[in-house]
């Protein structure tokens, strides 16, 4: 008898527990630090304010988390309070997103995806209603992505703000726009090893003692971006640019495997005549010859390769 009731005050204690679980947990994306002894409960989002999803190409059904909302209760009988709290979609952020960002994202059309749970409602305008039921404490809003209706070439954006609290306050890092971003990779995307070296001319002969190998083993990143299929950009060993160069990009010709070299960061960046630069898909290795510069005494020169090691 006394077993039974030990383990039943137990039992209540671990009810307790749970409710202050789910209480004044302030979410990862919040960095106000507001006042945990204010007796104020907040709603917020739980993870990064911006956020960038990469897929492998895919044709099937996809579920996507997008963002997820936290009710952080400051006591009990405030997570036992039943609340409607509404995030409005907003296409026109990704138009001012892109502006100030000098970026091209493109809405996430309606007709690429279904809501992949019950937690929410959606409005004809994608504005989404979470009903927290007395007890709730966080909801997720998750999409199945149709993979078979994506553009390679493009980059695809959602925008959402909340806008109706139902009496919570807004967490201060919360009260912004959030953006989910989702783009698919091409095929070169990855990082990979860097072989090769920059040869610096002087007085009219090329000479690697001023410019210099690169380190064995050094590792570069490929990235897909959203101008084209098959054009990405390098981030070279140090993480930037190569020689000072920044916006270093490569684009390959499908049909050929053919490499042209560019650089946003320097016009006059091509490949170097006469050397032949491809794509070997066997041994997945970018063969890589490009110089910039004006004259024999101001001219570098890159002789390299870039052989994919995993991804990213």
């Amino acid at each position: 008898m006394k077993r039974n009731i030990f383990l039943k005050h137990m039992l209540i204690a671990c009810s307790v527990l749970t409710m202050f679980s789910a209480c004044r947990k302030v979410p990862a994306g919040d960095l106000s630090n507001e006042n945990p002894t204010a007796g104020t409960s907040y709603i917020g989002f739980t993870g990064s304010m911006e956020s960038a999803t990469f897929f492998d190409p895919f044709t099937d059904l996809k579920t996507i988390s997008v963002f997820s909302v936290k009710k952080d209760a400051a006591k009990p009988a405030d997570l036992a309070t039943g609340q409607s709290v509404v995030v409005t979609a907003l296409p026109g952020a990704i138009d001012a997103y892109n502006e100030a960002n000098d970026a091209s994202y493109e809405l996430l059309p309606p007709s690429f995806y279904t809501l992949a749970n019950t937690n929410a409602t959606q409005a004809a305008d994608g504005s989404l209603t979470f009903n927290f039921a007395p007890g709730d404490f966080q909801k997720e809003f998750a999409i199945k992505l149709d993979g078979s209706k994506l553009d390679l070439s493009k980059t695809y954006a959602l925008a959402y703000k909340i806008t109706k609290s139902d009496g919570l306050a807004v967490h201060a890092a919360s009260k912004d726009t959030l953006y989910a971003f989702y783009s698919v990779k091409n095929k070169y995307d990855g990082v990979y090893t860097l072989a090769g070296n920059i040869k610096r001319f002087a007085n009219g002969v090329a000479d690697v003692s001023l410019g210099g190998d690169f380190p064995d083993g050094q590792e570069s990143e490929v990235a897909t971006i959203a101008a084209n299929a098959n054009t990405f950009q390098i981030f070279w060993h140090d993480g930037s640019g190569v020689g000072g160069v920044a916006g270093l990009q490569l684009a390959v010709d499908p049909a050929t495997n053919k490499v042209t070299v560019t650089a946003s960061g320097n016009a006059v960046l091509k490949n170097t005549p006469g050397v032949d630069n491809y794509y070997d898909p066997a041994t997945k290795t970018f063969h890589l010859g490009f110089d910039w510069g004006a004259d024999d005494n101001n001219k570098r020169i890159v002789v390299g390769t870039l052989t994919y090691k995993g991804s990213r």
